[in-house]
């Protein structure tokens, strides 16, 4: 959402020249303290030019990636779920680059070495991967209910122990990604989420 903003903002700068009216309008949606109160006030963006050595050095980087995934593919592992580690020739690759990696390919850390991928999935990571899993459920839930990304909801859940087990663990991330306000354990009458081995039947409130 913080990209798609500054595109829009910097593309409303490009466009004022031209549509001014258009321009003035998203400008005046996505106006936050600070900004001039008119996109016909605003400096023109400036251009940045990209150095040849970050060029290549994305290019390295999309690479390693493109072959953690494989791996990932070959482990029949989804992305959602995550790993502990990914080990990679990366003495050549910036530090800067390893969250971007890391967050890419879903592992907790890059290690030095030929390239492979930790498929060792432990308790506490299975517990991430079905939070992930449940939560890309419900956001489904929401789309199909015809909600706004900023519509906040709550939930009735009925669940095994297991699963309240689950959502009570990562109740700030759930709450926080799925625009929740609270979240209820009580029989209901809405859709079957199946998450692994649980079951989740899931009620939204506007």
């Amino acid at each position: 959402l913080g990209t798609t903003r500054y595109i829009l903002i910097e593309t409303s700068k490009i466009l004022a020249p031209f549509v001014p009216f258009v321009a003035e309008e998203i400008w005046k949606e996505l106006k936050a303290a600070g900004m001039e109160e008119s996109v016909h006030l605003a400096e023109w963006p400036e251009t940045k030019k990209i150095s040849e050595g970050s060029i290549e050095a994305m290019q390295s980087v999309r690479d390693l990636i493109s072959e953690g995934l494989q791996l990932r593919s070959e482990a029949k592992i989804k992305v959602r779920q995550p790993l502990q580690s990914l080990t990679a020739p990366i003495t050549e690759i910036s530090k800067e680059y390893y969250e971007l990696i890391m967050d890419e390919l879903n592992v907790k850390e890059i290690l030095d070495g030929e390239l492979a991928i930790d498929t060792e999935i432990s308790i506490d990571l299975q517990a991430e991967g079905n939070m992930r899993e449940l939560l890309r459920q419900i956001q489904s839930l929401r789309k199909k209910s015809g909600l706004e990304a900023h519509d906040i909801i709550k939930l009735h859940i009925q669940t095994s122990t297991e699963g309240q087990q689950l959502m009570e663990t990562f109740k700030q991330e759930i709450t926080s990604i799925a625009g929740i306000s609270e979240f209820n354990f009580t029989h209901n009458d809405g859709d079957d989420i199946k998450v692994g081995d649980l079951l989740f039947i899931v009620a939204i409130e506007k």
